[in-house]
């Protein structure tokens, strides 16, 4: 009997056996929480798989599911307890030192046998978890999952091992037809009152995140030149020692700002739509703007910046105001992206307007409609304990 695995990899004309996955996309709704209501929902991996050689007769074939997560980066001392650097605080030269943080971390195991007897191929459903987080790659970590198929054949046992690549993802929304409840701010600085509206999440399909704001100024000679309308993207690293769970500085990335300017004569009463476009690109060298995240090593949120300018007063100096509002960005099943793409581009003048000029609004669905619990996800309750240490330092990038 031949030994497969010395076979090229790239030429299926020596594979014995050939995984096939259904091209049916992979996902999980909502958050990885028992609280979810869509957990409930079982999400299955289908596929097949194909025996190529139908000379060699297998006595066991044995499906596993694996997912793991990785991180791989330089944390600085600080990001550590006290009690493990304080003896390296002396010496000058460790004052920036760092230490490499790299470790893998089994995320999940699901086995199937499978019984041979004979057929061209055999169909399998894997249930997966519903706590998975989905399928990520940054420069520092990683969550991946592979479906591995093992298989021995003949009088010795022989083995042979092939495995596929699988993608997982997490949607925070499930359709253009569901209920996004809405987040209300508000607040005085001395002589400036504010208010603002946003969606509590808002898909990338969406083209563009909208704030409804209010505002009004207590202040003679002083009115409101300009607001700017920005999206921050958070990543924080965190790592786990016996000494409880640290998270890394967050690394902040700003997209660039969109300007608002207010209409000649308008009021306090009016609200004013502040829309950013989403930041999407297909150039690799633009950075594009990722989904939320949550998983064992890393957790990726956004936030909207909005900034009030001031007109410029002789004899005054008045700073911008700054505000940050917290805001989800998920986007729909490819299934569902790919109709609301579809019909955007056949009647643009309906769908624009009904969701990709609204995103906080997007339309009902009467009783179709789904609500969704979107509070941010919990991997597991190792995670849920905050570190005792003091927060970190910012990092930002533009």
């Amino acid at each position: 009997m031949k030994r497969f695995n010395n076979e090229p990899a790239s030429s299926k004309k020596y594979l014995p056996v050939r995984l096939e996955l259904s091209g049916a996309p992979i996902y999980f709704i909502g958050p990885a929480t028992r609280e979810n209501p869509m957990s409930q929902v079982r999400t299955k991996l289908m596929g097949k798989v194909v025996f190529q050689d139908r000379k060699i007769k297998w006595h066991r074939v044995n499906l596993q599911f694996l997912g793991k997560a990785g991180i791989d980066i330089d944390a600085p001392r600080s990001a550590f307890p006290r009690e493990n650097y304080m003896s390296d605080l002396d010496d000058p030269a460790n004052a920036n030192a760092t230490t490499k943080i790299q470790t893998t971390v089994p995320i999940c195991e699901v086995e199937k046998e499978l019984i041979f007897s004979g057929e061209e191929s055999i169909e399998f459903g894997l249930h997966l978890p519903s706590h998975l987080p989905a399928s990520c790659k940054t420069k520092n970590a990683f969550v991946e999952y592979t479906l591995v198929a093992n298989l021995s054949a003949g009088t010795f046992f022989k083995k042979y091992r092939t495995q596929q690549i699988v993608i997982v993802h997490r949607h925070y929304l499930p359709s253009p037809s569901a209920m996004i409840p809405t987040m209300d701010f508000s607040g005085i600085k001395e002589w400036f009152e504010w208010s603002a509206e946003l969606p509590k999440a808002t898909a990338i399909e969406s083209g563009e995140v909208v704030v409804a704001f209010r505002c009004s100024v207590e202040k003679e000679r002083v009115e409101v030149d300009s607001i700017e309308l920005a999206i921050e993207e958070i990543e924080t690293y965190r790592f786990c020692t016996k000494q409880g769970v640290h998270s890394l500085p967050p690394i902040i990335t700003r997209f660039p700002p969109a300007t608002y300017h207010l209409p000649s004569f308008s009021s306090s009463s009016e609200t004013h739509f502040i829309r950013t476009p989403m930041p999407l690109s297909k150039n690799p060298q633009i950075r594009s703007i990722h989904t939320h995240q949550f998983d064992p090593f890393l957790e990726i949120s956004h936030r909207c910046k909005l900034t009030v300018h001031f007109n410029k007063v002789p004899t005054l100096t008045i700073e911008p105001v700054v505000l940050e509002f917290p805001i989800i960005i998920t986007d729909y099943p490819s299934d569902v992206s790919d109709t609301v793409l579809s019909l955007a581009s056949s009647t643009p003048s309906v769908i624009s307007t009904e969701i990709f000029d609204h995103p906080h609004a997007i339309t009902s669905g009467g009783d179709d409609a789904v609500p969704v619990d979107l509070d941010l996800p919990e991997y597991t309750p190792r995670y849920e304990e905050a570190s005792s240490s003091s927060p970190p330092a910012t990092i930002v990038t533009d």
